[in-house]
């Protein structure tokens, strides 16, 4: 064979080979379409159920049969059981559930069912089938034998020859859990250590708006730090994380409570507070009320768990008491005014009972020629000290200009100028002896408190009170220190007597209250430091269910006058 020949054979096959895999990789990319079914007859499309095809039927599956124990059955029928059991069982202990594992599966964290839960809440792990299988048995087995064990004793409660006597009920501060005292700080700490605090502004996420209540912007009652509660409190219910503000409706006094998830920053009130709860204390007066400080003072709170102690209680009013009954002077500094507020709240004070004063010298028809001449020359002293009066009132409201900076030397030159100025009494009294009236004059400066008839000194006691509780409240500082040493032992000893309350039992009787299915949130007695009380002047109580509690639906919270 020449080289020629052999040649083109090695082409040929190479180019047979070539194309045997061109033809295996078209055939792999390009099978051979399956043969088509033979199409089914179009039926009529009469409605949905005759479109869809005839299958035949087939036997049902036969499902294993569950027994149910007859306990179950007593439980659902409401029938007592008369089979006894197969097995013996042996009464069970429930684990008591650690409070961290409630904490985790509380409602008022994730703020899952709570109409008034605001700000951001992780949500819930879910939990797979397998876990609830392998934990389902374990908890029905406990409750169905607890349960076939109770509908026992009911089937053969005939047989006994005698009834277990009942064990005593547990009294209502066991029942409801330890109670919490809100008792104010002494002097403030800063705010950014507080935690508890009532009135002034609630602390609420940012952009978030006022709380509304019954369709009106709420005031502001108190704001407690959950986390600080004791885990007993309100029988285990409610949240341990973020906090709780409480709200009020300013003219019915319907009341309701936020659960605040974060921490906010402080909101001023937009109005004023309310009739519903606001009562200055002492201030009642027309005269009077428009010159108290239209809002709750912002008073921080420590919460102490326990009862209040014995020996405090009442000491706040005879505090009080002490503090009318001093026979004194406001020219000393503890009672000058310390800004233009107070300043021009004395001189109106001034004007509607001094500068109103009768001065004709008008004797009565039955007065002898004494205590005419007397009265006549009082009238004429008076008169002098009321021109006097005028011009002090005048320089006043001139000084206090918008924007006019006060200083502690102003208020010292106007309490000298009144302290200079005298006013003089005349009092008449009927001689037993003789029948004869005795005569008595009495000339005392301005500022001094009147024994015989106080013409504006206790009033402006009462405006100063409020005044400088806020201002203490607010900044300590604002008051000078012999104001601070007066006032403070004061309302440190009506601070144990006003403390409000968390948990527990009402202080009084409270109307509509079950401490079986009802639970104390807040307590809020009548309060000469907040200026707060019911109408009725007792204390108040913002209770609410325990299940709507459990539940988070903090709008159920109602209010209660105490008797």
């Amino acid at each position: 064979m020449s080289d020629l020949t052999q040649a083109a054979l090695i082409l040929a096959g190479f180019t047979l080979a070539f194309l045997f895999v061109v033809y295996a990789v078209y055939r792999k990319r390009n099978p051979r379409p399956a043969t088509a079914a033979p199409r089914m007859p179009k039926l009529p499309s009469l409605s949905f159920e005759a479109s869809l095809p005839r299958l035949s039927r087939k036997a049902e599956i036969e499902l294993e049969p569950v027994e149910i124990a007859p306990s179950r059955l007593a439980r659902i029928s409401k029938r007592p059981v008369y089979e006894p059991l197969e097995e013996p069982v042996e009464a069970v202990d429930a684990e008591p559930v650690p409070a961290e594992v409630r904490e985790e599966a509380s409602p008022f964290e994730t703020g899952a069912g709570s109409v008034a839960s605001i700000g951001a809440a992780a949500a819930p792990e879910p939990v797979t089938e397998p876990a609830i299988e392998a934990a389902a048995p374990v908890l029905d087995e406990r409750i169905l034998q607890a349960l076939a064990t109770e509908v026992e004793a009911q089937a053969h409660a005939t047989e006994r020859p005698e009834p277990t006597p009942a064990l005593p009920t547990p009294p209502a501060s066991v029942r409801t859990g330890p109670t919490v005292r809100l008792v104010p700080q002494f002097p403030p700490r800063d705010a950014i250590l507080r935690k508890h605090w009532l009135g002034g502004r609630p602390c609420l996420p940012a952009g978030a708006g006022w709380p509304k209540v019954d369709g009106r912007d709420g005031d502001f009652l108190a704001q407690i730090a959950c986390a600080e509660l004791p885990a007993g409190l309100w029988d285990g219910l409610g949240p341990r994380s973020g906090s709780l503000a409480f709200f009020a409706n300013p003219d019915t006094g319907a009341v309701m409570a936020l659960h605040l998830v974060e921490d906010g920053v402080p909101h001023d009130p937009p109005h004023p507070p309310g009739p519903a709860y606001f009562r200055p204390w002492g201030l009642a007066s027309a005269t009077l009320a428009p010159l108290a400080v239209r809002a709750f003072p912002e008073w921080p709170v420590d919460a102490v768990t326990g009862e209040a102690s014995a020996t405090t209680a009442g000491a706040g009013r005879a505090a009080i008491e002490a503090l009318f009954a001093a026979d004194y002077d406001i020219g000393d500094p503890a009672f000058h005014p310390f800004d233009w507020p107070t300043m021009l709240a004395m001189a109106d004070i001034l004007e509607s009972h001094v500068m109103a004063a009768p001065t004709d010298g008008a004797a009565p028809p039955d007065a002898n020629d004494e205590l005419a001449e007397a009265i006549a020359d009082a009238a004429a002293s008076n008169r002098e000290a009321q021109a006097k009066l005028a011009e002090i009132i005048a320089v006043i409201h001139e000084s206090a200009t918008p924007g006019a900076s006060f200083a502690p030397s102003d208020a010292t030159a106007v309490m000298a100028a009144l302290h200079a100025i005298r006013w003089t009494g005349v009092t008449a009294t009927s001689d037993p002896d003789s029948g004869e009236d005795q005569v008595e004059t009495l000339t005392l400066p301005l500022t001094r408190r009147r024994p015989d008839s106080d013409l504006w000194v206790d009033d402006f006691r009462l405006v100063l009170f409020d005044h400088a509780k806020h201002a203490w409240s607010a900044n300590p500082d604002r008051l000078s220190a012999p104001a601070r040493a007066f006032f403070e032992p004061v309302w440190q000893a009506m601070a144990m007597d006003e403390a409000a309350s968390v948990g527990g039992f009402p202080s009084r009787h409270a109307p509509g209250f079950n401490d079986e299915f009802d639970v104390v949130m807040l307590e809020l007695p009548a309060s000469a430091l907040l200026g707060l009380a019911h109408r009725d002047g007792g204390p108040l109580v913002l209770a609410m269910r325990k299940a709507d509690l459990a539940s988070g639906d903090f709008t159920k919270l109602r209010a209660i006058a105490c008797n």
